[in-house]
């Protein structure tokens, strides 16, 4: 009887989950003609001058658990990485302490201010820069660009098909792009960046988890702009 109502009150927690995440993907394509005008400088720097951390990403267990699967994904002969959207530097660190360059870019100037602070210690290796990445060009040329829990801000079609030709213009030949977003709706933006043929997917994996439920996608560069 008791692993009855174990069995029941998992099964009631899973259709919970796929509900909220349901609700949440017909949320956000209902509003995502909107999305840039609401979520663009001024919201994000107003979010971090508010507070510090504001999505609680040096405790979080859940992001936590998404930052190692994560650097999980990243192949083995990635140097060199452009991180869009470093927020206060927490996972970019984890890059440098694997080893990595980073070259991270950020909306907001005071979380990178706080990113400056945190990653001071790791000299040359890591550039930061104030940076809108659906107006503005970055610099160089990369090993890997990651975009993780960011591109949904951005806006719809049009907006993620021109960054796909901004991500391939910056990624070496058979550099790879990094996808980190909410599911499902991350699978819809994930798999935009495969229409034109330009990327392959080479690993993909759904995360289903009690908080929330992640997609993980790598895609290699198989063509140019």
């Amino acid at each position: 009887m008791k692993s009855q109502k174990m069995s029941l009150k998992m099964r009631l927690s899973t259709l919970k989950r796929r509900v909220v995440s349901h609700l949440a993907n017909l949320l956000w394509r209902a509003l995502l003609p909107f999305l840039p005008w609401f979520f663009n400088e001024a919201h994000f720097e107003g979010l971090y001058r508010r507070k510090r951390d504001p999505w609680n990403y040096t405790k979080s267990t859940y992001e936590q658990e998404k930052y190692q699967k994560t650097l999980e994904a990243i192949p083995q002969d990635v140097h060199t990485i452009l991180e869009v959207g470093t927020s206060e530097g927490v996972f970019t660190e984890l890059l440098l302490q694997r080893g990595k360059e980073v070259f991270g870019i950020d909306i907001s100037q005071t979380a990178l201010e706080r990113a400056r602070a945190r990653l001071e210690v790791y000299g040359d290796r890591v550039r930061l820069e104030k940076l809108d990445i659906a107006r503005d060009e970055p610099e160089g040329i990369f090993d890997l660009i990651l975009a993780s829990e960011v591109l949904y801000y951005l806006g719809g079609r049009n907006v993620l098909l021109t960054l796909e030709e901004k991500f391939l213009r910056h990624l070496r030949d058979g550099g790879y792009l990094l996808l980190v977003h909410f599911y499902p709706s991350g699978k819809l933006i994930h798999d935009l960046f495969l229409e034109r043929g330009r990327f392959t997917r080479l690993f993909e994996e759904v995360v289903l988890h009690p908080e929330r439920d992640y997609i993980i996608t790598l895609l290699k560069k198989t063509g140019a702009p």
